[in-house]
């Protein structure tokens, strides 16, 4: 949030400047977005902690009992106190500091396979057992949820088989958890081995404060997925659709499967069929009425409701008036464009009509392509087990209906060239709040597509998508702005089209601009891309975060950073009273950053302002045995219809180190205001020896700038940090170092003493200051760049 909005538009000089959380405009990045694959990668093991199981209470999830006593039994011998969870049942003590989730780990996955649904119902009690609990939990990490998986070691990609797809359920659901959970640990634990000391020594090396979304272990060693991009392959000759080719989209009479459909329909020249849950819509009362027509008779229905069961019930009517509407014009408007697009009825999650609409093709299709999907989304803890399994079910059943299907008859699996699979964002990297479940099913769809064509030989592609703009079936699109950048649809369809000529058997990833509502355990999980525009700004973000304490989502953030002398070139140049120190610039940064996390409620577009009542003991800035570690506390709170976030940084010994209050505003400021400080302490005339000091190499003296106006010095991000992609600043570190030199100067006193500075109040631009003048009537100092002021600093002083 914060202070990107300082950072104006860059030069050349500038690269692209990181916008912080709350800074986007959603409707400023609707498009376009880049393909990316996941592969995995070698990574190290965490620092190994003594014990790290020791005394932990851990809830032992799994539908396999022996392997749950097993693996319970390897916990405890590694100091746990485990539960083995019962189904119906949850242990009514004080509640547990774990959940290990075996979910159907230990069991071969066979086409078909239900079992998932009684292991995905345990899932759902022990995480609503739980979740009231952790909610009200901030201390980050305090509770940690772990779902093994089963997917051959590397999370289902690279060589080798995926003995149990369908851990990939539980990838989704952990991945998507932090939405609603932002304090907990969350983490998958993929093993080659489903064997009781493979599972529980992964466990206890993740358990600890998790670092990443998903690591895999095989053979011993341990792997991250990480996002690369790459290019959409070629197209595939034979495999791309033909005239007289027949491509078959599960839900696809409606919002996205639709657009894809008209695209296959007109790039290909072939015939498409789509299908829904309902018969098709006929043409006939409220579906024929023009769209005034129609919104009165809605408005009409729902008045006639006097209770609220009546209004459900007429809401219901209404949406399937509304649905039956879109199916209607969608296929009317295909022929009146003489394209070939026909409509059957099925639900995918029964076979018997999954059957009846392959017999209607004949042969059966040579592409199909596998949309259906519901999203009803609520809160984890709202939703019953039968929600969960419900929405899950669409993806995962209607995939083996359709498998079976196509293996029931020789001509059919000769027949078809590939079957697309539609996945999710949300299944990959974790979906918006109240889409646990939908994720859990998009992940283990992708999963399901690796299986497939790994032990089958099926042809078989998965395409993970963001939200597309006002299409598809998320019911929030003002919400779903704000955690991703949607897909224009017209693009998307045409990504589409290529992504069916291609022909590829792999998983694709379509991901844009990376949004506001972000927390500090998924920004982990977006720490593994690579070649993504929001790598500078996720990576700046990570860089001021350090170890996250304690986290209260639109309230509070506690961290602790630890800053080693020497390690970066800004981190060699300040020195207090002769000792290597940390500079004022540095600390203010990282006060700063605290506002990225701090937020109100739903994400507000909101742009610093003014940094308020800054106070630095400059002591206190001294490396003890070469660190300095900052302990930062960040409270925010209304004050007169300002957001205002009250940061204060302390040392190891509890004692202040800096304290000021950032002031957010819906609009960046254009212009400053004029200087308002009434309290200064007299500057004096003639200069000090300084108990302040500056190596030259960063911050050079410029001696104009002690008499009151002069140039400030040029200095570059990668000038201070020596890190792939060096975090921009908010207010030019250079002019921050100028006036801390002047006041050293000007403020006689017998110790370093603490540095204070009334308000200091930035533009956009002010991450760049070309020059500093003082006006000794108001004590105020003002920055200009390209002759605008762009920074006011008033009240600049260091006394005893």
């Amino acid at each position: 949030m914060t202070s990107t909005a300082l950072r104006g538009s860059a030069d050349r000089d500038w690269p692209a400047l990181r916008p912080h959380l709350s800074a986007f405009d959603p409707e400023a990045f609707v498009r376009p977005v880049g393909r990316f694959v996941w592969e995995p990668v070698e990574a190290p093991r965490p620092a190994a902690a003594p014990a790290p199981l020791a005394g932990r209470r851990l809830l032992l999830v799994g539908e396999v009992r022996d392997l749950a006593d097993a693996v319970g039994a390897a916990l405890e011998r590694r100091g746990a106190r485990v539960v083995i969870h019962t189904p119906g049942s949850l242990p009514s003590a004080d509640g547990w500091d774990g959940i290990v989730d075996l979910n159907v780990v230990g069991r071969a996955y066979e086409l078909g396979d239900t079992s998932w649904r009684r292991a995905l119902t345990g899932t759902t009690e022990a995480v609503r057992g739980a979740y009231a609990r952790w909610a009200a939990e901030h201390r980050y990490g305090h509770h940690v949820y772990v779902a093994v998986t089963h997917l051959g070691g590397l999370g289902g990609h690279g060589d080798g088989p995926v003995p149990q797809p369908l851990s990939g359920i539980w990838a989704g659901l952990a991945k998507c958890l932090p939405r609603e959970l932002p304090a907990a640990g969350l983490v998958v634990v993929d093993v080659d081995r489903a064997e009781p000391e493979v599972i529980a020594e992964a466990v206890a090396q993740e358990y600890v404060r998790p670092e990443d979304f998903e690591v895999c272990y095989r053979a011993g060693r341990r792997h991250v997925l990480a996002g690369r991009p790459a290019p959409t392959p070629p197209p595939g000759g034979a495999t791309a659709p033909r005239p007289g080719d027949t491509v078959l989209v599960t839900g696809g009479a409606r919002g996205v499967g639709f657009a894809a459909a008209r695209a296959f329909a007109e790039t290909f020249g072939c015939r498409v069929v789509v299908t829904g849950r309902g018969e098709r819509p006929r043409p006939e009362g409220e579906l024929l009425l023009e769209d005034e027509e129609f919104a009165r008779w809605r408005r009409e229905r729902l008045a006639t409701a006097r209770t609220p069961a009546a209004l459900a019930g007429v809401r219901r009517e209404v949406r399937r008036a509304e649905d039956d509407r879109a199916v209607h014009r969608n296929l009317a408007g295909a022929a009146a464009d003489g394209l070939r697009v026909d409509y059957l009825r099925c639900d995918c999650t029964d076979p018997d009509q999954v059957e009846r609409v392959f017999a209607a093709l004949g042969e059966g299709p040579t592409h199909i392509v596998h949309n259906a999907g519901i999203d009803e989304p609520a809160r984890f803890d709202r939703k019953s087990a039968d929600d969960v399994v419900r929405t899950v079910d669409v993806k995962v059943t209607g995939f083996a209906n359709l498998v079976t299907a196509v293996l029931a008859r020789p001509e059919r699996r000769s027949r078809l060239r590939l079957l697309s699979n539609v996945g999710s964002l949300a299944g990959r990297m974790g979906g918006m709040v109240g889409q646990v479940d939908y994720a859990a099913g998009n992940e283990a769809l992708a999963r399901l597509g690796f299986w497939a064509r790994d032990d089958l030989g099926l042809p078989v592609q998965t395409l993970c998508w963001p939200t597309w703009e006002r299409l598809g079936v998320i019911a929030n699109y003002a919400a779903a702005v704000r955690y991703v950048s949607t897909l224009d649809p017209a693009e998307g369809a045409r990504l589409w089209a290529a992504e069916l000529a291609s022909g590829h058997t792999g998983e694709a990833v379509f991901l844009g601009r990376i949004g506001a509502v972000l927390s500090p355990g998924q920004l982990r999980g977006f720490g593994t891309l690579t070649g993504h525009p929001d790598l500078p700004r996720l990576h700046a973000l990570d860089h001021y975060l350090g170890r996250v304490e304690r986290y209260e989502i639109f309230r509070t953030l506690r961290t602790s950073l630890s800053l080693g002398a020497r390690r970066h070139p800004c981190l060699s140049e300040f020195r207090v009273g002769g000792d290597l120190a940390v500079p004022v610039s540095v600390v203010l940064e990282h006060a700063v950053a605290a506002g990225d996390w701090v937020v109100p409620e739903g994400w507000p577009l909101l742009h610093l302002r003014e940094l308020r009542s800054l106070r630095v003991h400059l002591p206190r800035l001294r490396f003890t045995h070469d660190v300095l570690t900052l302990h930062r506390e960040a409270r925010g709170v209304r004050r007169d219809g300002d957001w205002c976030v009250d940061v204060c940084v302390r040392d190891d010994a509890g004692e202040d180190v800096a304290s000021l209050t950032l002031v957010y505003g819906e609009q960046p400021l254009d212009g400053l205001p004029d200087a308002t400080s009434t309290s200064r302490a007299p500057r004096t005339a003639r200069r000090h020896g300084g108990h302040l000091a500056w190596e030259g190499v960063l911050f050079p003296d410029t001696p104009a700038l002690l008499d009151g106006e002069g140039t400030v010095p040029a200095v570059y991000p990668a000038d201070l940090w020596t890190v792939p992609f060096p975090p921009l600043p908010t207010i030019d570190p250079a002019a921050v170092e100028a006036l801390v030199r002047a006041a050293d100067q000007h403020s006689p006193r017998t110790t370093p003493g603490t540095l204070t500075a009334h308000r200091l109040t930035a533009t956009p631009g002010a991450q760049r200051v070309e020059h500093l003048g003082y006006d000794d009537e108001s004590d105020s100092w003002t920055g200009t760049r390209d002759n605008v002021p762009v920074l006011l600093a008033e009240g600049v002083a260091i006394s005893d």
